[in-house]
């Protein structure tokens, strides 16, 4: 029982731990929608984009207008159906009837949304192709939230809910399960897409104005049968090189017409829907994946090393066995029955395991992606990979024990002298081997862990340029709420003093795409006196602030001065450059009084430098800090519809935080919170994908350890254990504890020597594949290679030092006694 419940142990949780990783890398990277004939649906935008981008394009479109949706829908040949949907999952403050106020998150889609997707309402019924042509004051719930948060009525059709100032009914309850069109994200509420002004008011996205186009639409399709992609993909660029030799050929010179018609639609296989995650997850899963799967082969190792003293001590029966006629290749089968009814216990207890590992991981990867939601679930492909995995297992640590147990010699066995046989000593020579496979294989894992969790430190201690304590960001957006453009402007103004205003403030300002907000801004540029060296260098990203920006973030300004009150509409145009974009454009000039000339379409606004800041990390931990340039936001470059207070608090920020949302509920309900948190959070959510890279390798590398050291530990009390009466000879001719010690380290010594040049070679073959993951830490570092080394060459001696203490302290009389 002992030995049955070691294995199966083992195995379940490297099998569980496989199972685990794979059921999130299915659910994230290949599993399909659960809608009618996925493998029929295809997507003519990027699945990976998500958010709003108003501009221009070139190249592959990521998203669609909606616009070029309705050409699409209206002309393209190829689509049985085609539907829209918005690219990013909102949160809308929402009230169902007369009650309080809570939050959804919703979707805008088209009426064809659920016909393409072939998946009709569970109660009442879904939107159509007619809401696509008028306002439609509808919504659909999902299952989940009709049971959650409507009680699961069966009369909840009719029912009256707000969405912020939108007055809808609920037409429908969808069927469980059904989440849409984007993995891992779980929508509450549908609307149709003609709804977008009364749920987002502000911009006009269903209309575009001048060259700006407002792009935020996934685009779907079914295909028609018998169509292939090339047909419908062909067809569905042509009606997107009309739509915008239109749009563009009448509002632009020809030679920048050429510039914006530069686009084109890129078709996919869309079985597994939009997906984010798919970007963001897919090396760290393979990574783990690899990882997990060596963990298991060390757990093959262990397990082989039971059977091996297992077969050991079976020697006799199996000799038994071959004396009354049994053939060896019998017997083999006989034994990798045995191995695998323990492989099949453990794939059992695996499953149990891969349960709460899963969960784990998920926890791990909520808070890199707060919206996603993945459930466990044994679906075909999990079980058969679970079912794989234990097949493999039983072969990998079953075999050899086999072989090496049905190798006896009847007559030896028969003699009595099981215990100073060869056979024995070749079994012992095998698991010393098996040892060194579990050092070799732990010591990538160790390393790779080493440089993950350095790489996490470094990210974590990255100069930004500014302080980060007591610094809050909250973006608000104002147009959600009905303030046209000369409104919000005045509105940001008078928040900007209330929140001034407020008991532990230090100091505020504000910026349109603040710090690590997801949003940033670029155009083209001129720059007096620089002359284009090539198309790299034709553009800069940009930002626009309030007053005192660079002071309220404690920014150093290398020359010049900051964005003043005195930086209004009517005054000169100014804007405060980086120490990136002075390096690039004025290598050997003085920028100050120097004119950038921003260029967008038919559009150019001169700007004269004033300041030149020390560069800041407002976006992004790696890589350089690209060229950028301030302007203020009272004399903007384009329509801000939210914008990023910043505020510095004098002390904790925990009640000043609550007490800015309050002004801002206060002044408005209505107005959008889209985040309001210190940079800190802000910060560690960009480390998200790093810290469960950092934190499962860890995890991956101290089981590693643990399992050498079990393996190594039973190796070397199996050999104390065979030449017990050697010993006891030894200690009875004189040899004193030391020695004894010594000569068990010392042979210790060459196995672990043996797998740690093996683990040497292989952790710095296997850390060129994480070697995008790093930062600030090359792949093949000797630092971290070493400590890996030292620790496990450490724990590999203390598993060594408890069997040769112990074989130290034999009674000679009683060893030769049991010989």
């Amino acid at each position: 029982p002992g030995f049955t419940a070691v294995a199966i142990l083992s195995l379940a949780l490297g099998i569980g731990a496989n199972t685990a990783i794979f059921s999130v890398w299915n659910r994230v990277l290949m599993s399909a929608l659960p809608v009618q004939a996925p493998e029929r649906l295809v997507m003519l935008t990027d699945p990976n984009s998500s958010g709003l981008w108003v501009g221009s394009s070139a190249g592959e479109r990521g998203l669609m207008t909606y616009a070029e949706f309705e050409q699409i829908r209206d002309q393209a040949q190829g689509f049985a159906s085609v539907m829209a949907s918005e690219s990013s999952l909102g949160r809308w403050p929402i009230r169902v009837g007369d009650g309080a106020w809570s939050e959804v998150r919703g979707r805008m889609v088209s009426g064809g949304y659920f016909e393409v997707l072939g998946v009709p309402a569970a109660i009442g019924r879904t939107f159509t192709a007619g809401d696509d042509r008028r306002v439609a004051p509808h919504a659909v719930v999902s299952h989940d939230y009709w049971r959650r948060m409507l009680g699961g009525d069966p009369g909840v059709l009719g029912k009256a809910i707000t969405v912020r100032k939108a007055a809808l009914t609920i037409i429908g309850v969808m069927p469980a399960g059904f989440t849409g069109e984007t993995s891992g994200e779980r929508p509450d509420l549908w609307t149709p897409i003609r709804m977008q002004a009364a749920i987002s008011p502000g911009r006009d996205r269903l209309h575009d104005s001048g060259t700006e186009k407002t792009m935020w639409l996934h685009v779907f399709g079914r295909l028609t049968p018998g169509v292939g992609m090339e047909q419908a993909s062909a067809s569905a660029n042509a009606v997107f090189k009309n739509g915008l030799t239109a749009y563009y050929g009448a509002a632009l010179p020809p030679d920048k017409a050429r510039e914006f018609l530069d686009q084109r639609l890129v078709m996919r296989p869309a079985a597994g829907g939009a997906s984010r995650l798919r970007s963001q997850f897919a090396d760290p899963l393979n990574v783990l994946l690899a990882a997990v799967g060596v963990v298991l082969l060390i757990a093959c190792c262990n397990v082989a090393n039971l059977l091996l003293a297992r077969g050991a001590s079976r020697r006799h029966e199996i000799a038994l066995r071959l004396s009354l006629g049994a053939s060896r290749a019998r017997l083999v089968r006989q034994l990798l029955t045995e191995s695998l009814c323990l492989a099949l216990a453990g794939g059992v207890a695996g499953l149990a395991f891969a349960y709460g590992f899963h969960r784990g991981l998920l926890w791990l990867m909520f808070d890199a992606a707060p919206d996603l939601r993945l459930d466990f679930g044994l679906e075909p492909r999990v079980l058969a990979f679970s079912f794989a995995v234990t097949l493999a297992a039983a072969m990998v640590f079953g075999v050899l024990p086999a072989l090496l147990a049905t190798k006896a010699d009847a007559n030896e066995s028969f003699k009595g002298q099981g215990r100073t046989s060869s056979a024995s000593a070749g079994q012992l020579r095998w698991g010393r081997l098996l040892v060194a496979a579990q050092l070799a294989l732990s010591l990538p894992l160790l390393a790779g862990a080493g440089l993950l969790m350095r790489t996490l430190s470094n990210l974590k201690n990255v100069d930004l340029g500014y302080a980060r304590e007591q610094l809050i960001v909250a973006r608000v957006d104002a147009a959600v709420a009905g303030y046209e453009s000369p409104r919000r402007g005045a509105l940001y103004n008078e928040l900007l003093e209330q929140l001034k205003r407020l008991p532990g403030v230090g100091a505020a300002s504000y910026s349109e795409n603040g710090l690590f907000s997801g949003n940033d801004s670029a155009d083209q540029i001129e720059v007096e006196g620089y002359t284009r060296k090539g198309s790299g260098d034709e553009g800069a990203r940009w930002d626009q602030v309030g007053p005192a920006y660079f002071t309220m973030l404690r920014v150093r300004l290398l020359a010049g001065r900051d964005i003043g009150e005195a930086d209004r509409a009517g005054a000169p145009q100014v804007c405060v450059i980086n120490e990136s974009f002075a390096k690039q454009f004025f290598a050997n000039r003085n920028p100050l009084g120097m004119h950038i000339t921003t260029i967008y379409a038919d559009q150019r606004r001169v700007h004269q430098i004033v300041g030149v800041a020390q560069d800041t990390r407002t976006h992004q931990l790696r890589g350089k800090v690209p060229s950028r340039y301030f302007v203020p936001l009272t004399q903007p470059l384009g329509e801000a519809d939210g914008t990023v207070f910043l505020v510095r608090t004098a002390a904790d920020p925990a009640p000043v935080l609550r007490a800015m949302e309050e002004t801002i509920r206060r002044k408005d309900p209505a107005i959008g919170i889209e985040h309001i948190d210190v940079i800190e959070n802000r910060v560690n959510r960009r480390l998200a994908q790093d810290r469960i890279m950092a934190r499962l390798a860890a995890c991956f590398g101290v089981a590693a350890i643990l399992l050498a050291a079990v393996g190594l530990y039973g190796v070397l009390s199996y050999g104390v254990a065979r030449r017990r009466s050697e010993i006891g000879i030894r200690v009875a001719l004189g040899a004193v504890p030391r020695r004894i010690v010594g000569m068990i380290l010392h042979e210790a010594a060459g196995t672990v020597a043996a797998g740690l040049v093996v683990g040497a070679g292989l952790a710095y073959a296997g850390s060129r594949w994480i070697a995008n993951q790093l930062y600030g830490v090359m792949p093949n570092d000797p630092l971290t290679l070493a400590s890996a080394v030292g620790l496990l060459m450490v724990i590999a001696l203390l598993a060594a030092y408890v069997p040769a203490r112990r074989a130290s302290q034999v009674e000679p009389m009683t060893a030769l006694r049991q010989d």
